[in-house]
């Protein structure tokens, strides 16, 4: 882990339709992903899913729903391909990616002795042209905190509840008032604490392609300067840095970003949405 690096999120290159990350003065991860010796050691994790290696083997859990969800070559960001996530009229779950990574209880992809107390992701998306409706699920960072899937924290990135073409972030804590793990399962909306959302600024327009970027820390033992933000095409939309996400709690470190597709009442039309480009660093 690369401790004591600040890394600061520039705004969309003009003319370039790169979204570029700072990392250092004078360094910054690459545009897209390449192979061999050269990448950046910030970088945990990028797929901009040219390479025709299996999702499946790719990630921890890669969930197709009757082909909902797969690399497609129909539209990219980049290159040739992306990830395209088609509902038909009606369906509720296409399907999800997770990758995991540093110390995790239930199984991780790189970095097992770490145990991440910051992290960045981003990702480039659209929607297709005439798209109608927004769903529910997006993206999050969650903290595994045990073998049943029990979440210490979670950093949702998902749709606003009253204008759904804007994102927010809403995050919860999975840590009770005594610093002990609260949860016992995957999801358990019973022992959340919810610690308040914040919508963005811009909506997601159909036909043009946007950079998501997300930032999350935990707060520091006994403190409440957890930081949880995002940014549209290097604007700050939305953000948090006064959470208490895990208290006293240092049981393990974030160790898992999620891709989502779940519409909680079904699209209202056969359409696609496209990601590309994803990538994660530390």
């Amino acid at each position: 882990m690369l401790s004591g690096k600040i890394y600061k999120w520039l705004a969309l290159l003009l003319g370039s339709g790169a979204c570029m990350v700072n990392v250092a003065p004078a360094q910054a991860t690459e545009a897209m992903c390449p192979g061999g010796a050269n990448q950046d050691p910030a970088v945990i994790w990028c797929d901009d899913f040219e390479d025709a290696t299996p999702l499946q083997d790719k990630y921890y859990e890669f969930n197709d729903v009757n082909g909902g969800f797969e690399r497609s070559n129909s539209d990219s960001f980049n290159g040739d391909y992306s990830l395209r996530a088609r509902w038909k009229a009606g369906e509720v779950d296409v399907g999800h990616l997770m990758y995991n990574f540093g110390r995790n209880p239930i199984g991780t992809q790189g970095n097992a002795d770490t145990d991440f107390r910051e992290i960045y992701w981003r990702f480039y998306i659209k929607l297709q042209d005439g798209f109608s409706g927004y769903p529910d699920k997006l993206t999050r960072a969650t903290v595994f905190a045990g073998a049943n899937w029990q979440q210490a924290m979670i950093a949702h990135l998902w749709a606003s509840t009253d204008q759904r073409e804007y994102l927010m972030i809403d995050p919860a804590s999975g840590i009770d008032s005594n610093s002990r793990l609260a949860t016992t399962k995957w999801n358990d909306f019973d022992n959340l604490s919810w610690l308040g959302y914040k919508k963005g600024i811009t909506p997601l327009s159909a036909g043009q392609w946007y950079c998501i970027e997300t930032h999350v820390k935990l707060n520091s033992t006994g403190s409440s300067d957890g930081v949880f933000e995002y940014w549209i095409n290097g604007k700050l939309e939305a953000g948090r840095q006064d959470l208490n996400w895990v208290k006293d709690w240092a049981g393990y470190g974030i160790n898992s970003i999620f891709l989502e597709t779940y519409w909680n009442s079904g699209s209202p039309a056969e359409q696609s949405r496209y990601l590309d480009k994803a990538d994660q660093l530390h």
